[in-house]
């Protein structure tokens, strides 16, 4: 003991070392999580940017943001900007070699559920949905061939 209070402690090295590996591990792990944190944040801002821009669209053109009151026509519009841009988010992320994770499908079935609202809108209201159901079959086919391919990596 020194004259002031203070406790001077003799450290065995091998316990700082240890000491020093905890922290670096401590330190690694939290980098580790904060680049897991970016990469989910690239790929929801990725998938969010078709969504934005063709809700824009469906503001400036239209004049409304709800898709499902949308006439034939004007429905397919939108709904085709909206697959167009997410389909080539998709590109983009398998082109950057970013895998496809559960964001990638939430972002899929929330799109097709919003068709089928609409087809279900459209057949009971007696429209012709044909357009509609082709694009529908289309996205059935795409989400079962990233699925099998999500699951063969």
């Amino acid at each position: 003991m020194t004259g002031l209070g203070e406790v001077v402690v003799e450290v065995h090295p091998a316990a700082a070392v240890l000491v020093e590996a905890v922290a670096a591990g401590v330190v690694v792990d939290a980098v580790v999580e904060i680049n897991l944190k970016q990469k989910i944040m690239k790929k929801i801002f990725i998938h969010t940017t078709p969504v934005l821009l063709s809700f824009i669209w469906l503001i400036f053109i239209n004049h409304t943001l709800s898709p499902v009151t949308l006439k034939g026509p004007d429905f397919l519009n939108f709904y085709l900007i909206l697959i167009v841009g997410f389909y080539m988010s998709i590109y983009t992320l398998k082109f950057f070699k970013a895998s496809i994770s559960k964001i990638t499908f939430y972002f899929m079935i929330s799109i097709f559920l919003l068709g089928i609202v609409k087809l279900i809108r459209g057949i009971s209201l007696g429209k012709p949905v044909g357009f509609l159901i082709m694009i529908l079959i289309f996205e059935i086919i795409v989400f079962m061939f990233l699925n099998l391919n999500h699951k063969m990596k």
